[in-house]
């Protein structure tokens, strides 16, 4: 008889227990993620103060409730719709719409697509050619990839900066 109580007793706690929800599920409060991970954007995530305190290639976005790191999912995108919550789908990846530069986080510039403005970060990729960095970057003459233009005026006539790159315009 003992035993059977100790059984449902052990039952009963373990049948309490939720299991922790682990990086990029969704939540509502911070208790709802694994220690250390805080719920911002409705998902668990890592906090950050930059880009360096995120995996390989994933973005610290900068939010109002403290900035946190893109997903992995996140890290590529075609459409708006690829992310998730409050996400745009800029250049290629999930990132946060900005006005200006405060509004993304240390090291990262807000930066027109043509369509809107988000938050970009420099990369730090070394080049040799055009092809060394991930569209829409150039090699620039200090051999890191930067986007090629934000305006026209970055751009030899008769080119035009058509969603950060210098094309040439025909005037047909």
């Amino acid at each position: 008889m003992r035993a059977q109580i100790l059984g449902l007793a052990i039952l009963g706690v373990l049948g309490c227990e939720r299991a922790e929800p682990v990086l990029g599920s969704e939540c509502s409060l911070n208790s709802d993620c694994a220690t250390p991970l805080v719920c911002t954007l409705q998902r668990c995530r890592r906090q950050c103060l930059d880009s360096r305190d995120c995996g390989a290639g994933l973005l610290c976005l900068r939010r109002p409730e403290g900035n946190a790191c893109q997903l992995e999912q996140e890290a590529s995108c075609g459409l708006t719709s690829d992310c998730g919550g409050e996400l745009v789908c800029s250049f290629g990846t999930c990132t946060t719409e900005c006005i200006e530069d405060r509004d993304c986080v240390a090291g990262a510039t807000c930066e027109s697509d043509g369509a809107r403005n988000s938050c970009v970060e420099p990369t730090a990729e070394a080049c040799v050619y055009d092809s060394d960095c991930p569209a829409p970057y150039v090699c620039a003459r200090d051999q890191q990839c930067h986007i090629e233009c934000n305006e026209d005026r970055d751009c030899r006539a008769p080119r035009q900066c058509v969603l950060n790159v210098c094309q040439r315009v025909d005037g047909g």
